[in-house]
């Protein structure tokens, strides 16, 4: 079956703003983002904070159907976005047929776990600014290679579920110390290295 086929049987227009699925519905399909931006939402301690968001090429909710279990997460349209929603049945299928999708699916599945595993560091952290620190570092990395991201005091917030007045008090520290400078909500970073020394000298100031 070809790509514009495919598009055909399976593909979605979502506008901005639309809840793809939420936490706890039931899964039965996973979406491949054409174009456009998602980002996964997850509740923790009461508050619905942000653990990635998705662009042209990635995939999502294949961790319902892997399981069998409701979904994990609940997923919002950040940008118009152009998908295809891909049923269980037709991933097996794809899967059994072609081995690179199988590889494919793997890896996913695979820097899934990795990012789990760093949101959950930064939720394990005491002091808010290091969390501050691990959210910035964490969007830098998921963007390595392309143009610098846009990075918000209000995007900070909900990943890390705090107000944006808490996260500012972050941000107003970090910037006395020279290491990024805020404008109009946007962070800039002015300094990687300087950045990753300061987390440091938070954890070591703890320890004492």
């Amino acid at each position: 079956m070809s790509g514009q086929s495919l598009a055909e049987k399976f593909g979605v227009s979502l506008s901005r703003g639309t809840t793809v699925f939420r936490e706890g519905d039931p899964g039965g399909s996973v979406y491949v983002i054409r174009t456009g931006k998602v980002r996964v939402l997850k509740n923790s301690a009461g508050r619905q904070r942000v653990v990635i968001t998705l662009g042209p090429g990635d995939f999502f909710g294949e961790m319902a159907v892997v399981t069998g279990r409701p979904r994990s997460a609940t997923v919002e349209v950040v940008e118009d976005a152009e998908l295809l929603k891909v049923p269980a049945g037709k991933l097996q299928e794809m899967v059994a047929g072609t081995g690179e999708v199988a590889i494919r699916l793997i890896r996913h599945l695979a820097e899934r776990l990795e990012h789990a595993n760093r949101f959950i560091d930064l939720l394990l952290e005491d002091d808010l600014t290091a969390r501050v620190i691990l959210s910035i570092q964490e969007t830098l990395e998921d963007t390595e290679g392309s143009a610098a991201p846009d990075i918000t005091d209000a995007d900070l917030a909900l990943q890390l579920g705090v107000s944006k007045s808490d996260v500012r008090a972050g941000l107003r520290r970090l910037t006395r110390v020279g290491v990024l400078d805020v404008s109009s909500g946007y962070v800039l970073v002015k300094d990687d290295e300087r950045l990753a020394e300061f987390l440091d000298f938070i954890r070591n100031s703890g320890k004492s």
